[in-house]
């Protein structure tokens, strides 16, 4: 960590700390001021930590032994430094959260956990917590997925092709079942941390083994930004997840739970919540299909052909261009093939007609008589486009997730952090 930073800002924090607990005649007032730690310009008290600490005993229902409170003011701390990392981030980078974004968090929150509205509040009254404390904690996970997409979304940039690719995984996987996870993440940056923070991986896992709700333990504890919503990652299929973490949820039932996992980055912790049959979504989607077939000539390579087709029918904007290039081509292979549904087409050419955009020409395919290009000309059932949406989505959310994690783990390396306690 890079300790010579802005040290007039630091100053002038703790000198703010000194004035107001000096000549306090109540001690507890200076053990509700005393320093827990220091990140660059701003500081954390006990008393911060304290509540927090507080709050997640009582949202989780972890255990309150002195160990486990241990060991919770520890991850509580790192967690507390990494809000204020990234809340001074927020700030450099303009980024505001508005009381309406806290209060439709709040009531997402009340939604998860099937509270009444205001139960939230109910909930923190009752358990002598100071409502600042989550909203505190609600600000700075909003204002960090509000930077982070203001830093980098302009980078992240999916292609047709890598929508097209995983269009073709998941009918490659059609037939698997989905899995639906929830996971918590605890990152190691540092080799030193990876004693300590396996510990409270190991220490996490158990209280849920004893009652701990999962959701509630991600939201105090994970990492990812899949925290706001309990860890719940959704519905996937194989090969979406870390391929040691897909191996791992197969061999789990609905409700088991697996970690932690020491994968790239840190520990993990998994919970199978689901597992159904996927429907194929080929069987609900009719096309009316042209073609265009590129014999290969004996003596040349399937290489050279496909380059030569995707350049002849790159430029076809309509069933009738392509039609009329396969005239030229290959007449007898060539032209369209009416209305068929895609689960009836052949295999190797099932998922790459199911990703198709309607009147464009899709990227050369080996088929029976040499190199295929296809174009959907009109589509009944399912909705692609939705699924394209969703696939954008999904690649955008993990790459902003990596970028994000990076982004972090940098703030930290070259952040002033003090540690009082």
């Amino acid at each position: 960590m890079q300790l010579l930073r802005s040290a007039r800002g630091r100053f002038a924090a703790l000198l703010a700390f000194t004035l107001l607990t000096a000549g306090s005649p109540h001690s507890v007032d200076a053990q509700e001021f005393r320093i827990a730690a220091v990140v660059n310009d701003d500081v954390i008290s006990m008393s911060d930590v304290d509540d927090r600490v507080r709050l997640v005993i009582a949202s989780t229902n972890l255990q309150t032994d002195p160990r486990v409170t241990q060991q919770v003011r520890a991850q509580v701390l790192r967690t507390l430094i990494d809000e204020k990392l990234e809340l001074q981030e927020a700030k450099k980078e303009t980024v505001s959260v508005g009381l309406q974004d806290v209060t439709e968090a709040m009531s997402n929150i009340e939604q998860q956990n099937k509270m009444p509205k205001g139960g939230i509040d109910t909930f923190l009254k009752n358990h002598n917590i100071n409502r600042q404390t989550m909203v505190d904690q609600i600000t700075a996970q909003i204002a960090w997925a509000k930077t982070v997409r203001r830093r980098f979304m302009h980078s992240v940039i999916v292609s047709d092709e890598e929508i097209s690719e995983q269009l073709k995984e998941e009918q490659a996987n059609a037939g698997k079942p989905l899995s639906r996870v929830a996971e918590i993440y605890l990152s190691v940056d540092n080799p030193s941390q990876d004693t300590e923070i396996r510990e409270t991986a190991q220490h996490l896992v158990e209280e849920i083994r004893h009652g701990a709700p999962f959701p509630a333990v991600a939201r105090q504890f994970s990492q990812s930004s899949t925290a706001g919503i309990g860890g719940d990652i959704g519905y996937v299929q194989p090969g979406q997840l870390d391929p040691e973490a897909d191996k791992l949820i197969t061999q789990l039932q609905p409700g088991q739970m697996i970690g932690p996992v020491r994968l790239t980055g840190g520990y993990y912790i998994y919970l199978l919540i689901d597992r159904r049959a996927p429907s194929d979504p080929a069987g609900q989607v009719q096309v009316n299909l042209t073609q265009v077939v590129f014999p290969i000539p004996e003596g040349s390579d399937s290489a050279s052909v496909i380059a030569k087709a995707k350049a002849a029918t790159a430029d076809a904007k309509s069933c009738g261009e392509l039609t009329k290039i396969g005239r030229d081509v290959s007449p007898d292979l060539s032209g369209p093939i009416g209305d068929v549904k895609v689960s009836d087409l052949p295999a190797e050419v099932r998922s790459t007609v199911l990703g198709a955009k309607v009147a464009t020409p899709t990227d050369p395919i080996p088929v029976r008589n040499g190199i295929g290009v296809f174009m959907v000309c009109s589509r009944q059932g399912g909705d692609v486009e939705e699924t394209r949406d969703r696939i954008q989505d999904n690649i955008t959310r993990a790459r902003l997730e990596n970028l994000a994690r990076g982004y972090l783990r940098d703030l930290r390396q070259v952040a002033f952090i003090d540690l009082r306690v």
